[in-house]
């Protein structure tokens, strides 16, 4: 077949001629048209100015995203220390601890400022060969005051 049906005539002349040569009438029959080199051009620049958008509204999500990813590093952090805190019912902490050799029980004890035992381990010789506390015979635990 012919690739153009009637090239040299107008354009409303062309479509009248189609009309009433046509077998059948399609109507909103879809296909791919080209495109014109003038809106190839346009999409071109349109495309362009795009890319240029683009570029700054990522540059501009990435310095959103850095305090974002910081404020939910710390909170992660945090809920982290508190969950394994709840989990574990301890905290850690750092504090004025006092030693106690049990020459009897042969047993080094470890009391926190309240007077509570938080560590207890089996003395090592060279505990056991330290001299007794002046005060070992005079502890008060509660029962002989």
């Amino acid at each position: 077949m012919d690739k153009y049906f009637f090239p040299d005539v107008s354009d409303e002349q062309r479509l009248d001629l189609l009309k009433t040569n046509c077998s059948k009438l399609l109507e909103d029959y879809g296909y791919e048209k080209p495109l014109s080199s003038e809106q190839v051009k346009q999409l071109k620049d349109k495309i362009s100015s795009q890319v240029s958008e683009l570029r700054k509204v990522k540059a501009e999500k990435k310095e959103v995203m850095k305090d974002y990813n910081a404020q939910i590093s710390k909170l992660d952090k945090s809920i982290d220390t508190a969950s394994e805190e709840l989990d574990k019912r301890t905290t850690y902490t750092s504090e004025l601890c006092f030693e106690f050799i049990d020459h009897d029980e042969k047993k080094v004890g470890i009391y926190n400022k309240d007077g509570l035992l938080i560590s207890e381990r089996p003395a090592n010789l060279k505990e056991l060969r330290e001299p007794r506390n002046m005060f070992a015979d005079n502890i008060k635990t509660g029962t002989n005051d």
